[in-house]
């Protein structure tokens, strides 16, 4: 039997997904699997959420729970990642300060001011779980899905000795059942190839039953009701001739064309569709980009994750008990049971898309069976895409060699070559929000960076 270990599995949405991924799977349900967090409490509501929903499957099923990450690692054959580092108000601090100086962010995740400090907050707790993972368990794989996807699979695999670092998303998987349900066909119809780099791919083809639907897709510039949800990602199609992975807010932060006037948001990032729920949560604000809502969404998800929580819990809901669309528990039983998949994932380039810098992290598809996970090299990738692509890279490489060498200077050239920022800002005023940053985030990053002040 294989080990699994699930690091932050006291969060709400993800730790329930790859618990109830695991129980879908009659094998992988009879391995040893671990639950750590260093909230002993929410580490009790994960485990008690995972009693369950083993017994609405009507399984036996024992997770073992720990807040000791020393304890949690030995001889483990798969670590997935899935926590939030800081606390609410370091992600409104990466928000805020940008924002003063001109630096109009949505979600602040990925990119941009936000997105690489949001990295350095992440990594210093990532390096840790790749550090006793080389001491506990050498040669597993780290299954990673904390953002900054990009920077953080950069400098991982830059640190790692034996483990194997992969990164995970599910804006493929999404996007493909977006695309099936506007141009009118069954998701498991729509076939795809998707490649780039994480949140700015591109479907390179899309195809149902062998025949080109790319003309559907452009169809429906014509559809208001289509268009109008997704604004910048049309656009971008629309100049650029392929659709993007990642919603239209995560989109008009990567690039410089949709954040850097009042005008160009207005025009590109406003919400047309408000989806406001019994929580008070617009669940289309975000996607739409309105500024700064990833950060009310997040609190606004705090409330109703701890709500849903206590009902899951009480018998007042039901739990979904469907499998969910992560590749995270699906890699694992594809190399567990030799049974191939294809699945979009996150690696280091080295060639993999040959126009792209190639110790920059891609996102191509990959074939994973018992041999291990195997990516595909993707020729011919159009040039206006990698071409945009490189402006995302630029500043993730940068980030990542920071990250890893407690360099501040490298930080300030990472956010300095970020499009966004460079469309709003000069460099002497990307030193002194960078400097800011240090200043506002020091309790939660490596202590090298207050250090070099």
């Amino acid at each position: 039997m294989s080990k699994i270990v699930l690091v932050g599995a006291g969060g709400v949405i993800f730790a329930q997904n790859f618990i109830r991924d695991i129980l879908c799977d009659p094998v992988l349900r009879t391995h040893e699997v671990v639950l750590m967090d260093i909230d002993a409490g929410r580490l009790a509501n994960a485990a008690a959420m995972a009693e369950l929903l083993a017994k609405k499957f009507g399984v036996e099923f024992h997770p073992r729970a720990t807040t000791d990450l020393g304890e949690a690692l030995p001889g483990a054959d798969y670590v997935i990642t899935i926590f939030r580092c800081g606390t609410l108000r370091h992600q409104e601090l990466e928000y805020e300060i940008p924002m003063k100086y001109g630096v109009d962010q949505v979600v602040s995740d990925t990119l941009g001011p936000g997105g690489i400090f949001r990295g350095l907050r992440t990594l210093r707790d990532l390096f840790e779980v790749l550090d006793r993972m080389e001491e506990l368990c050498p040669g597993a794989y780290l299954l990673n899905y904390v953002n900054p996807m990009s920077m953080n699979t950069i400098a991982l695999s830059k640190r790692a000795k034996t483990v194997k670092v992969i990164g995970l998303c599910h804006s493929v998987q999404h996007t493909a059942s977006q695309i099936a349900g506007w141009i009118g066909v069954p998701v498991e119809k729509l076939h795809f190839r998707a490649a780039g780099v994480n949140h700015l791919a591109f479907m390179l083809k899309l195809e149902v039953d062998g025949e080109d639907v790319y003309p559907q897709l452009f169809a429906c510039l014509d559809k208001p009701e289509i268009c109008k949800r997704e604004k910048v990602r049309f656009e971008i199609m629309r100049n650029f001739g392929y659709f993007p992975t990642e919603s239209s807010g995560h989109n008009s932060e990567y690039l410089p064309y949709f954040r850097k006037r009042q005008d160009l948001i207005d025009r590109f990032c406003c919400n047309d569709f408000p989806e406001v729920d019994e929580n008070g949560i617009d669940w289309s604000a975000m996607g739409c980009g309105v500024s700064g809502a990833s950060v009310a969404i997040c609190r606004g998800l705090q409330i109703r994750n701890e709500k849903q929580l206590r009902e899951y819990l009480s018998g007042s809901r039901e739990p979904d008990l469907s499998a969910s669309v992560e590749y995270g528990v699906r890699v694992i039983a594809a190399i567990e049971k030799n049974e191939p998949l294809s699945a979009n994932l996150n690696v280091m380039n080295h060639g993999l898309i040959p126009t792209l810098p190639p110790e920059s992290c891609v996102e191509v598809p990959c074939l994973v069976d018992g041999g291990g996970v195997v990516p595909g090299r993707v020729e011919e990738f159009p040039e206006q895409l990698a071409a945009l692509d490189r402006g995302m890279i630029n500043a993730q490489i940068l980030g990542a060699q920071g990250a890893l060498s407690g360099d501040r200077r490298a930080i300030f050239h990472a956010i300095a070559v970020d499009p966004n920022t460079q469309s709003k800002l000069g460099l002497d005023e990307i030193r002194a929000m960078t400097d800011e940053l240090f200043d506002a985030l020091s309790d939660v990053i490596d202590p090298r960076f207050s250090a070099q002040a």
